[in-house]
């Protein structure tokens, strides 16, 4: 057995010659790299921008292993290759439908307000719940759809299809209710759908004290234009996500100001 080695080992290096000793580091090196680079891309799910960086390193090796003739390499990317692609779309599942929702599936709705008093009575709504559930410490989390359509996330909810009121929207959120725990969804001046649930936001820079309202509300906003304000169950404080960002401990006059640019008239 351990003459077989050295005869096949022998053969690959060309008699052990200095060139392939060398051949023979680079090849095993380039084994051991893409091992952990997979381990890493389990354990830690790289973020997928990075997965382009990564087939580009990838088919860099795949590259060598042709011209350098790696047989160990080569051996392990052609046993693997399959088994790599089946992997990679079970980790990135989410992020796949996601890219396919948003290039195939996603569709833009109209919500701009037919005037200004009517956009004014909706900012005016929903700054003064925000107020009630803030200093009472009521959780909440407030989806505004804008242009980006989010029947995906209204179609699986329970129905609301009401006009916006202080009533209503504080009934919805007071603790022990069905909706308590989800997200609301607002068109133009109605209720769509109460007890939404929105994926969560892969980043891994955010602080730990946020909770899971929190990182639903980034969540949307990386993946929809949505406007999304954050009342903590904690804390009280009042948040604002768009565009993957989160604005913090805002005062009732700057979630006005936010609510105004962002909110649109015809």
């Amino acid at each position: 057995m351990f003459d077989n080695f050295i005869e096949i080992l022998s053969e690959y290096t060309n008699e052990f010659s200095f060139l392939g000793i060398v051949k023979a580091v680079l090849d095993l090196l380039l084994v051991v790299g893409l091992l952990i680079a997979l381990y890493f891309l389990i354990k830690k799910r790289i973020k997928p921008k990075k997965i382009v960086f990564a087939l580009f390193i990838f088919l860099l090796i795949y590259l060598l292993t042709i011209l350098f003739d790696l047989r160990m390499i080569g051996a392990l990317i052609r046993v693997f290759a399959f088994w790599m692609i089946g992997l990679f779309i079970i980790i990135y599942s989410q992020e796949i439908r996601n890219i396919w929702e948003a290039v195939f599936v996603k569709s833009k709705v109209d919500n701009a307000f037919s005037s200004v008093q009517e956009k004014q009575i909706i900012i005016n709504t929903i700054a003064q719940t925000v107020d009630y559930l803030s200093k009472r410490h009521i959780g909440a989390l407030i989806t505004f759809e804008r242009e980006d359509s989010l029947n995906t996330f209204i179609e699986k909810a329970i129905p609301i299809n009401a006009i916006i009121t202080q009533e209503l929207l504080t009934t919805i959120f007071t603790p022990g209710t069905a909706c308590h725990d989800g997200a609301i969804i607002i068109r133009k001046n109605r209720i769509m759908c109460a007890g939404a649930y929105f994926p969560s936001t892969d980043k891994y820079d955010i602080p730990k004290s946020f909770g899971t309202r929190h990182r639903a509300a980034i969540g949307i906003s990386e993946k929809y234009d949505a406007l999304t304000i954050v009342v903590s169950e904690e804390t009280g404080n009042v948040s604002i996500t768009i565009s993957g960002v989160i604005n913090l401990e805002l005062t009732s006059e700057r979630l006005k100001e936010i609510l105004d640019q962002y909110l649109v008239i015809k």
